[in-house]
C-alpha cells in the first residue's frame, strides 16, 4: 500500500463522516425544536462530561486526548446551530437596544482630558474629575453623555473607564481615532442606552470565564466559528469567591443587528459566566 491508496481510504472515511454529520446536525435540529419549546438550557457541562467518559471508554489511551478533542468539537459545532436555531423559534435575545442614533446635548468630560474634544464646542462640555463623576452625572440627568479616552492605541487602555462601563449601564456609541504627536487616541462618546445602527461595524463587551481549564480557549473559538475578527482583546484580573479570576474586555468586528452576531452573543451570555456589552459603534480613523 503506497500514499496514494491511504489518501483513497482516507476519502471514504471523510465522506462517511460527512453523512454523519448531516445526520448528527439534523439531530442537534430536533433537539433545539424541542428546548425551544421546553426552553430547556442548551449548554449542559455535566451532561456533555458524561457523553465524553462514555464515548471514550475502551479506547488505546494514546488516542484518548485526540477523540475528546473531536467529540468537544462536535459538540460546540452543534450546541451553535441550537443558538441560532432557538433564536429563529423564540424571542429570547438577552439585550434591548434602540436604532435611533443617540440625541447628545451636554456631554461631559474629565477635565484634564477636554484637550481632545473635537465635535462639541468647548465651552458647552461639563467638566469633572473623573469618570465616575460622568457616570453619575448621566444618571442623574444632568449630562447626557460623556467623552473619554479608552485607549492609546499600541501603548496602554484605561481601566477606570474600562471599569466604568463594565459595572454601570452605560454604552459606548461612538469612536474616533485621533493622532497627537505621534499618539494614536481613542476617544469614545458614551450614553446610558445601547444603540445598534445599520453603520455600525463594532461590538464591545466584557464577560468573565468559567473558572476550568480551557474556558477562555473554548470562547475564542466559538467566536471565530462566527468568522468574526477580533480588533481587541484585554484582560484584568478580579477576586471573586475567594479566588482569582479575570475579566476580558473584547472588541469585535461586527454589528449586533445580524442574524450571526445575535446568534454569537446569545451562545456567550449562556456559555460565560457573566457578559455585559460595552458598546456598539461605527469606528472611525486609521488604527
Amino acid at each position: 500500500m503506497d500514499l496514494s491508496d491511504v489518501r483513497k481510504n482516507i476519502d471514504r472515511v471523510d465522506a462517511e463522516i460527512r453523512k454523519l454529520f448531516v445526520e448528527r446536525m439534523t439531530l442537534a435540529d430536533q433537539v433545539a425544536c424541542i428546548k425551544a419549546e421546553t426552553e430547556d438550557k442548551i449548554y449542559k457541562p455535566d451532561r456533555e462530561e458524561i457523553i465524553i467518559k462514555k464515548q471514550t471508554e475502551g479506547m488505546k489511551p494514546e488516542l484518548v486526548r485526540e477523540y475528546t478533542a473531536l467529540i468537544k468539537r462536535i459538540m460546540e459545532v452543534s450546541r451553535k446551530y441550537q443558538y441560532g436555531r432557538t433564536l429563529e423559534l423564540r424571542q429570547c435575545f438577552p439585550f434591548e437596544y434602540s436604532k435611533m442614533p443617540a440625541v447628545i446635548l451636554k456631554p461631559a468630560m474629565v477635565k484634564e482630558e477636554l484637550y481632545i474634544c473635537e465635535d462639541f464646542s468647548k465651552d458647552k462640555v461639563i467638566t469633572v474629575s473623573s469618570y465616575e463623576e460622568i457616570g453619575n452625572y448621566i444618571k442623574e440627568g444632568k449630562a447626557d453623555a460623556g467623552i473619554g479616552i479608552i485607549e492609546e492605541v499600541g501603548i496602554g487602555v484605561s481601566d477606570e473607564l474600562h471599569n466604568l462601563l463594565a459595572e454601570k449601564d452605560l454604552y459606548i456609541t461612538q469612536c474616533k481615532v485621533q493622532e497627537d504627536g505621534g499618539v494614536r487616541r481613542k476617544v469614545v462618546t458614551f450614553t446610558d442606552k445601547l444603540v445598534v445602527l445599520p453603520s455600525h461595524n463594532r461590538v464591545k463587551v466584557m464577560f468573565e470565564c468559567p473558572n476550568h481549564s480551557g474556558s477562555i480557549s473554548s470562547i475564542l473559538s466559538m467566536i471565530s466559528d462566527y468568522g468574526v475578527n477580533l480588533t481587541e482583546i484585554h484582560s484584568r484580573p478580579f477576586w471573586k469567591d475567594n479566588s482569582w479570576n479575570y475579566k476580558f474586555f473584547v472588541e469585535m468586528n461586527a454589528n449586533i443587528d445580524t442574524k450571526e452576531i445575535r446568534a454569537l452573543i446569545y451562545q456567550l451570555s449562556q456559555e460565560t459566566a457573566y457578559l455585559k456589552i460595552l458598546g456598539s459603534y461605527a469606528c472611525e480613523g486609521d488604527f
